[in-house]
């Protein structure tokens, strides 16, 4: 399969205000450096162990960089992929992680630190029913929203679709395009995120309802499960 039919995030907008993200085949060479809020990943191509925040520059996974964006707790959030025409049947999901401070010097490489903020799976209702289908039909562009009574600080939104078009033979083979975003979310919120779970550590090779399946056995009336446990709270979050 030609790695140009893959994809990352490219832009996203944190409420009104629109955010260039990491470009693995321009940043790279600029000089100076770009400093932006997205974590470094190699290029367009999925992972399936550097889970994290996917594969790294320069063989380093997960490094934390120095900016973060501010965005207002209750924003919508779109991401903004490169034009998404892969045939990668899939979830698409979203998590959260607090930094307990700096994002600059959290890793989020261990602990039950990822609380997932929204999902979308198999919708046998739709026109087009797994969602990382759908993306391109909405001009490869995901939005979700922000728990909007969150407490101020400084969080990792990590945004990803999984794709299962390989998992029918052997769980390893799914493809993961996870990608971070450092963010200062602002507002007068307190709630605090609960605890949630590791990545990695979560995904499992041997998961049969979420990683290691057939997907065109996924319908109405034998629904599929995305990997990571349910999404906080039953509107995405807690108010």
């Amino acid at each position: 399969m030609s790695v140009s039919a893959h994809g990352y995030v490219q832009q996203i907008w944190l409420g009104d205000n629109l955010v260039e993200a990491w470009n693995p085949y321009k940043d790279p060479q600029k000089s100076p450096p770009v400093n932006k809020i997205t974590r470094k990943f190699k290029d367009n191509g999925p992972t399936s162990d550097a889970i994290t925040c996917n594969i790294g520059r320069d063989g380093v996974n997960n490094a934390p960089v120095e900016a973060t964006a501010s965005v207002a707790a209750g924003s919508a959030v779109k991401f903004m992929w490169t034009d998404w025409q892969s045939d990668h049947p899939g979830p698409i999901m979203t998590y959260l992680a607090s930094c307990q401070g700096k994002c600059s010097q959290f890793s989020g490489s261990t602990g039950d630190v990822w609380v997932k903020i929204h999902q979308a799976g198999y919708d046998a209702g739709e026109p087009v029913p797994w969602a990382s289908k759908r993306l391109p039909t909405q001009n490869s562009t995901w939005e979700v929203t922000l728990p909007s009574t969150i407490a101020p600080g400084e969080y990792i939104l990590r945004h990803e679709i999984l794709g299962l078009q390989r998992t029918n033979t052997r769980g390893d083979l799914a493809q993961f395009y996870p990608s971070c975003h450092q963010i200062t979310v602002v507002g007068d919120g307190a709630t605090e995120l609960p605890a949630g779970i590791a990545l990695p550590g979560a995904y499992r090779a041997d998961d049969t309802e979420s990683i290691f399946l057939e997907y065109r056995d996924v319908s109405a009336t034998n629904p599929y499960t995305p990997p990571g446990g349910p999404v906080w709270g039953d509107n995405g979050w807690e108010e």
